[in-house]
């Protein structure tokens, strides 16, 4: 999933603004550095997620004239490798 650098903004606010919310989190110093640090986790998961779509889609391309012989639904398969592949990385979709 592509999100804009506003878009992760945003989420970060309204990330920042519901942990703000809860009664027992008290994120009330630092405010910058938490809005940073939620940004960052935002991308690298957004890195990750796109790291194993490379990866599908090499296994597709590796795998082309197989796919197209047993005249298989490439989308279907590759939502498939991709949950698969993120259930072995421990990533959650």
């Amino acid at each position: 999933m592509r999100l804009s650098k506003n878009k992760i903004e945003h989420l970060s606010d309204r990330i920042l603004q519901m942990l703000q919310e809860h009664p027992q989190i008290h994120p009330n110093e630092n405010i910058d550095l938490v809005t940073r640090s939620i940004d960052d986790a935002i991308f690298e998961n957004m890195q990750a997620e796109d790291e194993i779509d490379d990866e599908v889609e090499a296994l597709v391309a590796d795998n082309k004239n197989e796919i197209s012989a047993m005249d298989m639904d490439v989308g279907a398969l590759r939502s498939k490798l991709k949950r698969e592949l993120s259930r072995k990385k421990g990533f959650v979709l």
